[in-house]
């Protein structure tokens, strides 16, 4: 009578540590991303987010691996954003995102690799280098309560 009593109060105890330990690898979310003429064409009202890397750059693929597989941001962009990724080619880069000018009218430029950009309408913000997952929160943060 004592062991089913025990077990249910053992139970009652260790369950809500072991779902704490286990619940990130229930939600494995991944972003969605699409390629920035893609995010274009949608005609949506949410801002696009784009993550800007170069093909051999070391520090865009630890942002990647490290940054991006977090499922609470993969939920927030998914959900609030149009996730864009582009892998940018110097040579080539101004014929991505050509429909961008800043506010004196001149083409968008990248100085850096990675970043991230967000686009509402014709008007973006552009941040330049490595954001961990609390500095892409705020950034996305920022956006959304503007």
């Amino acid at each position: 009578m004592k062991k089913p009593f025990i077990a249910i109060i053992a139970a009652i105890i260790l369950l809500p540590s072991l779902y704490a330990a286990i619940s990130p690898t229930l939600y494995t979310a991944e972003v969605e991303w699409h390629s920035y003429k893609e995010a274009r064409a949608m005609n949506s009202e949410k801002p696009i987010f784009v993550f800007a890397k170069m093909r051999f750059c070391t520090t865009c693929a630890a942002m990647e691996k490290d940054v991006f597989t977090d499922p609470m941001l993969a939920k927030e962009l998914n959900e609030h954003f149009i996730p864009v990724k582009e892998t940018i080619n110097f040579m080539f880069s101004s014929f991505v995102f050509d429909d961008l000018k800043d506010d004196e009218g001149e083409q968008l430029t990248f100085r850096g690799f990675p970043a991230v950009m967000v686009v509402k309408g014709s008007h973006y913000s552009l941040s330049h280098g490595y954001k961990n997952v609390e500095q892409l929160h705020a950034i996305l943060d920022k956006v959304l309560t503007k």
